[in-house]
């Protein structure tokens, strides 16, 4: 295989990785929009994308949610809930078996004249193109919980005034929906949708707890579990909650400051100071290197 197909090959390749990354189906709003966009008809055609790359990649999706192992699914449904549900299971194991598969025939044709390490060097970027997803996977899980974590004292205090107000709890998180945005009040909406199909409010704590892996969130659904069992005030255990992860954040700001000015020093040590010797002494060892010279 020539150098050039290899490259229609991976290119052909990486976008089917970018359309598997997009939405697998279009929203109800899209397909709205798309019919308004038409002349009332449907007479619009559909483009090469809606045509071919998203039945193409349907289809691989669908294959590979039928093989993907029951334990596998569960765990990489389990991460892709704590990154915010990016894209379905199938769809991840897909980029997973497409990344390595692009890698090696990417790179097969231009080491094919190594007469040694070339085996290696193909196998080390089949590994790199299965890690990729995982490393992008954990990145992703990473700061999601951090926003979740960042974005929860703000939230809870308008929840806590809410509920003061004389909102029950489902009813502070409407209203909490109604006017934020970001990955917690999202998350707060999925437990409202639990909710309204059926599952307890317990159920549906227990389960964004479970599905964002937050401790910070973790520690407040329990306090909320135990005061719904005690019969303790709601608002009373909102408030204690939110002057903990209010005072949580404040430590954990000290505590970044504490560690900058460590994390500063291999700046300093390896950008900075040579080019600040460079600026203060280049100048008089020039100057001496003239002198010795004339002399």
């Amino acid at each position: 295989m020539s150098v050039v197909a290899a490259v229609c090959l991976g290119l052909a390749l990486m976008t089917a990785c970018y359309a598997l990354l997009s939405r697998e189906a279009r929203t109800t709003a899209d397909r709205l929009a798309h019919i308004a966009g038409t002349d009332g008809l449907g007479s619009a055609a559909p483009g090469l994308r809606d045509r071919v790359v998203r039945p193409l990649a349907g289809g691989f999706v669908e294959a590979a949610t039928a093989l993907l192992p029951g334990r596998l699914g569960r765990v990489i449904e389990a991460r892709l809930a704590a990154a915010g549900q990016p894209m379905t299971p199938g769809t991840f194991l897909v980029l997973m078996v497409v990344g390595p598969l692009a890698s090696v025939l990417l790179t097969m044709p231009l080491l094919a004249g190594a007469s040694t390490g070339g085996p290696l060097l193909v196998l080390a970027c089949g590994a790199l193109g299965v890690a990729s997803p995982l490393v992008w996977l954990s990145g992703r899980v990473t700061r999601n919980q951090r926003a979740l974590d960042r974005a929860l004292p703000d939230v809870l205090d308008l929840v806590v005034v809410s509920v003061e107000a004389g909102l029950g709890l489902e009813g502070a998180f409407e209203r909490i929906i109604e006017r934020g945005q970001g990955p917690l009040v999202d998350e707060i909406r999925h437990v409202l949708v639990d909710m309204n199909l059926g599952l307890g409010r317990r159920r549906a704590l227990q389960s964004l707890a479970s599905r964002t892996g937050v401790p910070s969130i973790g520690v407040l659904v329990t306090a909320l579990l135990q005061a719904e069992q005690t019969g303790m005030g709601i608002a009373q255990v909102l408030r204690v909650q939110a002057d903990h992860l209010r005072i949580q954040r404040r430590q954990r700001a000290e505590e970044q400051a504490m560690k900058a000015p460590l994390k500063m020093l291999f700046p300093l040590v390896f950008f900075i100071f040579p080019s600040l010797f460079v600026v203060v002494l280049g100048p008089p060892v020039l100057e001496l290197m003239r002198t010795l010279k004339d002399g």
